[in-house]
């Protein structure tokens, strides 16, 4: 497996595991010495250790994150919440208890900033986890929230009326199919294929700024060799999914925050012919701020 998809899972996994609530097994995960400290995986280790109540060690991840990305704003916001949850004396709290007053509780519940679970919900919501490879935690149930007007607004305005791409719209969401398989093996694009994804790129690049983008990867059927580069069809869906992420991410200029990034492997094919699984399905959504 190559470390940047071995970090995907990880980091995948970790989220599933902190939005389900079991954050002492998020934070041992993403402790693992093999994983790379990158800003993603230290901004979500200070997310979860903040929601824990351990701000010092959350401050300290933010700062290590804030060194690697200078002017994130996302990680100076939580640096300036935990400072204004600091005594007014200037003494650092050891760790705040699990159970405490209301009035902290509330304080640290500011921190929703915490975990970037939102932007994977909309992927976890769409289809169940992988069935292969990784195991990731369901999460409770949630209700589903009715989209803003601003959401519907956008989605609404967006054309994908695109050869070789099927659309399906609800109230909420955008789901989109490609007629023809985009891969010809493992993450080799065919060429109708990469042409439908900067097709579909460049529509989706005047609403870059409004929208989030579920990417799900698939598998046909075919069992991985032994001893070959994927060890198993989740994680070949995964690199295909990674794949189109980068794609779309550069012809369309959306945000890598405003992506996730899932696999069903061979599970739930989108298509009864085997050959055209060899894809990637996407949902598209109003951004919720």
């Amino acid at each position: 497996m190559s470390l940047t998809i071995g970090r995907e899972l990880a980091l995948a996994q970790a989220r599933a595991l902190a939005r389900a609530g079991r954050l002492d097994e998020a934070a041992e995960l993403l402790a693992d010495p093999g994983l790379e400290s990158d800003v993603a995986t230290l901004d979500l280790l200070a997310r979860v250790h903040a929601q824990r109540g351990d701000l010092d060690l959350a401050d300290r991840y933010w700062a290590d994150a804030e060194r690697l990305a200078p002017g994130r704003a996302d990680i100076a916001a939580g640096r300036r919440r935990i400072a204004a949850l600091r005594p007014a004396s200037g003494r650092r709290p050891r760790r705040l208890p699990v159970r405490t007053t209301g009035a902290v509780l509330a304080a640290v519940a500011v921190l929703a900033l915490l975990i970037d679970i939102r932007s994977q919900t909309a992927a976890l919501r769409a289809a169940p986890p992988p069935v292969a490879t990784v195991t990731v935690p369901a999460a409770p149930p949630m209700p589903t929230p009715s989209p803003s007007p601003s959401e519907i607004d956008v989605l609404d305005r967006m054309n994908l009326r695109i050869p070789g791409v099927r659309v399906r719209r609800s109230p909420q969401e955008i789901s989109v199919a490609f007629q023809e398989p985009l891969f010809s093996r493992d993450t080799t694009l065919t060429r109708r294929g990469r042409a439908a994804l900067d097709r579909l790129g460049a529509r989706l690049a005047a609403h870059a700024g409004g929208i989030e983008v579920a990417v799900i990867g698939h598998t046909d059927r075919q069992v991985m060799p032994p001893g070959g580069e994927y060890t198993g069809n989740t994680e070949l869906g995964l690199a295909r999914a990674l794949q189109v992420r980068e794609i779309l991410r550069a012809k369309a200029l959306i945000p890598t925050a405003r992506f996730a990034v899932s696999s069903m492997g061979a599970a739930m094919p989108p298509f009864r012919d085997d050959a055209r699984n060899r894809t990637v399905t996407l949902r598209i959504s109003g951004a919720r701020g």
